[in-house]
C-alpha cells in the first residue's frame, strides 16, 4: 500500500483502534497493581489485539459497515474525522470480540492465585495467549478469497481450465443472494455485501459466460442487476452503501456496466469521477484524499 492513500484523519484513526488494547492495559493494572502482571496483561492485549487496528476494509478502503438490529450504517474515514475515529474504534474493539477483556481476566486470574511466581505465571500467560489465539483462528477460518480467484483469472487467461472455471461458478452460485449480491458479507454483522468482493465476482461471472459455463450467464446477468443498484444517488459507487464514491470501484463498475448504463447515469457517474480530480490533474480515491498514483491510473484505464 503506498503511503499516498493515507491522510492525518487515518493516522488517528488507527490511533483509536490502538486504545482497545490500551483500556486493557489500565484495567489490568487497576485490577493487580503490580507491574510484572500488568506488563504480562499487556502481552496478552497486544498480541490478540495487534492486527485489528491496522486490518480490515478501514485500512484498505477506509469504509466500515456496522450493523445494530435492523440498522446498518457506513463510517467512511475520508466523509470526517469523527468517522475515521469511530470506524477504527469499532473495527478495533469488536474484531477482538471477547479480547477486549482478556487482559484484566488473565490479570484478574494472576491476583487470585497469588502472590508473583516466575515461571509459572508466564507460562499461564502464554498458555492462555495460545487458547484464545487458537480459538479466534477457529471461529474466524479462511473463506474463499474472491480476489485470487480474480487475479488467477488474470493470471491464467483464456488457458483457464473449463473445470477449474465451473468450480467457481459454483462457488460463486453457493454466494448468491435472492438480491443479486455475491460474496463475502463485511463488517460488523452487516448484511451487505462490499462492492469489492460484488465486483470480483462480476469478472470471474463475465470470464465464465464468455466461455459458456453453464448456468455463468444468468449469474452473471443477477450479479449486473445488483451492481445497477449499488450506485451512490449522486453518482459514482462506493464500498457501502452512503459512503463516498471511489474512483477504483466506479471505473470497475463502469468497466462492467457497459452498454447498461443510460446517458444521465454514465455522465453522473464520470461527474463524480471528476470530482476526485485535484488541480494537478491527478485523481484522489475520493473527493477528499490525496492525489495517488493509483487512482490517477484507474481513471486513465477507463479512458473515453
Amino acid at each position: 500500500m503506498s503511503s499516498s492513500r493515507r491522510n492525518p484523519a487515518h493516522l488517528l484513526a488507527i490511533l483509536a483502534g490502538l486504545s482497545v488494547p490500551s483500556l486493557c492495559v489500565f484495567s489490568a493494572w487497576a485490577l493487580t497493581g503490580s507491574p510484572v502482571r500488568t506488563m504480562l496483561a499487556i502481552l496478552v492485549a497486544a498480541l490478540v489485539n495487534t492486527p485489528s487496528p491496522v486490518g480490515g476494509g478501514m485500512l484498505v478502503q477506509g469504509v466500515l459497515r456496522v450493523r445494530g438490529g435492523p440498522w446498518e450504517w457506513t463510517f467512511d474515514a475520508d466523509r470526517s474525522r469523527a468517522e475515521a475515529l469511530l470506524g477504527y474504534f469499532l473495527l478495533s474493539a469488536f474484531t477482538s470480540g471477547g479480547f477486549f477483556f482478556a487482559a484484566p481476566l488473565v490479570a484478574a486470574l494472576l491476583r487470585w492465585l497469588g502472590p508473583f511466581r516466575p515461571g509459572l505465571d508466564e507460562l499461564l500467560v502464554l498458555g492462555v495467549t495460545v487458547l484464545l489465539v487458537a480459538v479466534s483462528a477457529w471461529l474466524h477460518r479462511a473463506e474463499v478469497s474472491l480476489s485470487s480467484l480474480r487475479r488467477g483469472l488474470e493470471r491464467d487467461g483464456q488457458r483457464m481450465a473449463p473445470e477449474a472455471l465451473a468450480g467457481v461458478v459454483e462457488v460463486l452460485s453457493g454466494m448468491s443472494r435472492a438480491s443479486g449480491a455475491m460474496g463475502h458479507v463485511g463488517g460488523i454483522g452487516a448484511r451487505t455485501v462490499g462492492l469489492h468482493e460484488q465486483l470480483d465476482a462480476e469478472e470471474l461471472l463475465r470470464a465464465a459466460a464468455e466461455r459458456g459455463i453453464p448456468g455463468a450467464a444468468g449469474l452473471h446477468a443477477r450479479c449486473l442487476t445488483h451492481l445497477l443498484s449499488r450506485a451512490e444517488p449522486g453518482g459514482g459507487f462506493s464500498v457501502y452503501p452512503s459512503g463516498l464514491p471511489r474512483v477504483e470501484h466506479t471505473v470497475r463498475a463502469l468497466e462492467a456496466l457497459r452498454g447498461h448504463l443510460d446517458a444521465v447515469s454514465l455522465a453522473a457517474h464520470r461527474a463524480a469521477l471528476q470530482a476526485c480530480r485535484h488541480a494537478d490533474g491527478r485523481f484522489g480515491r475520493s473527493t477528499t484524499a490525496p492525489a495517488s498514483d493509483e487512482a490517477t491510473a484507474w481513471v486513465t484505464r477507463l479512458g473515453n
